[in-house]
C-alpha cells in the first residue's frame, strides 16, 4: 500500500533518511527547493497545482508538498537493540492511540537521541500521514517496532538486562532519582487518560513519576514522554561521562606506575 508524506519537513526528512523508499515527490511551483532536493537524491520530482496536490493529499494539510512512498518499514525490538548505542535507551508505548501524541513522542525520541520506539500492533496508532506530519518527518529517521504483546516484549528486554521504568503519576520515586544503568533503559509511557495497564506495570522494575510542583496534577502523554526522554538522556550522558573520567583516571594511574 502506498503511503503519503505530507509537508516539506516530512518529505525532506524522508529524502535524507532513505530516498530509495520514495517513489515520487509532487510540489507546488513555489516549493522548488524540495523538488531540487528530490532530484539530487535521485527521486522523481514533478510540479503540480495546489488543486492537484489537494486531491493527492486526500484533503489533508500538505503545505504544497506531497511525497508518495511504500509501506512504512517497521523494525523489531531485537533489531533496535542490535543497533543501539551503549547504554541503550528505548521508548515503549502502551496503547498510545492519538496520532498527534504518537507523532510528538516520535519527534522527541529522535531529536533527543533515543535508540528506538516500541508500540503495539493493535489498539495503538500506526504510522500514518498525520503521524508523519506531527513528527515533522522524524518517523522517517526513527526505528519503530510494532509488537502483538507489549508485556512479552518488556519481559524479553528485562531478560536482556535492560532496566524497565514505567512512567506513573503515583510512582515511588521521581525519574531523576533513578540511576541510569550501564545495561540500558526502557522507558514505558502509558496511554492517554488510563496510563499503564496492569500487566505492563507488572513488567516494570521501577515506577517513576515526574514531579509537578504547579497546580496541575497531570501531563499530556506526549509532553510527559518528552520530559522523561530528556531526563533519561541526561542521566545516560552523566553515566557515560563518569565512565570516561574513570577510564582516564585509570590510564593516568597506569602511566605513573610505568614511569616508576
Amino acid at each position: 500500500m502506498k503511503r503519503l508524506l505530507l509537508g516539506p519537513h516530512a518529505v525532506a526528512e524522508a529524502l535524507h533518511a532513505g530516498p530509495r523508499r520514495i517513489a515520487v515527490v509532487y510540489a507546488a511551483r513555489e516549493s522548488a527547493e524540495i523538488l531540487e532536493a528530490a532530484e539530487r537524491a535521485g527521486v522523481r520530482a514533478e510540479t503540480r497545482s495546489r488543486d492537484e496536490l489537494d486531491v493527492l493529499a486526500r484533503g489533508q494539510r500538505h503545505q504544497g508538498v506531497v511525497g508518495i512512498a511504500g509501506e512504512y518499514s517497521y523494525t523489531t525490538p531485537e533489531a533496535i537493540l542490535e543497533g543501539a548505542g551503549s547504554p541503550a535507551l528505548v521508548v515503549a508505548l502502551d496503547q498510545i492511540t492519538d496520532p498527534h501524541n504518537f507523532g510528538a513522542i516520535v519527534r522527541s525520541a529522535v531529536a533527543l537521541g533515543a535508540d528506538g520506539l516500541i508500540t503495539l500492533r493493535d489498539r495503538a496508532a500506526p504510522v500514518t500521514p498525520a503521524v508523519v506530519r506531527v513528527s515533522a518527518g522524524a518517523t522517517e529517521a526513527a526505528r519503530i517496532a510494532r509488537v502483538v504483546n507489549l508485556k512479552r516484549a518488556l519481559s524479553a528486554l528485562r531478560e536482556a538486562e535492560l532496566q524497565v521504568v514505567g512512567l506513573d503519576a503515583e510512582g515511588d520515586r521521581t525519574l531523576s532519582e533513578v540511576p541510569y544503568p550501564a545495561t540500558g533503559r526502557v522507558l514505558v509511557v502509558g496511554s492517554e487518560g488510563k496510563g499503564l495497564r496492569r500487566g505492563t506495570r507488572q513488567q516494570c522494575d521501577i515506577l517513576a513519576r515526574i514531579p509537578l510542583p504547579g497546580p496541575l496534577q497531570s501531563l499530556n502523554a506526549s509532553v510527559a514522554a518528552g520530559i522523561a526522554i530528556h531526563e533519561s538522556v541526561r542521566a545516560r550522558r552523566e553515566l557515560s561521562d563518569g565512565n570516561q573520567t574513570q577510564d582516564q583516571d585509570q590510564e593516568a594511574g597506569a602511566g605513573k606506575e610505568g614511569d616508576d
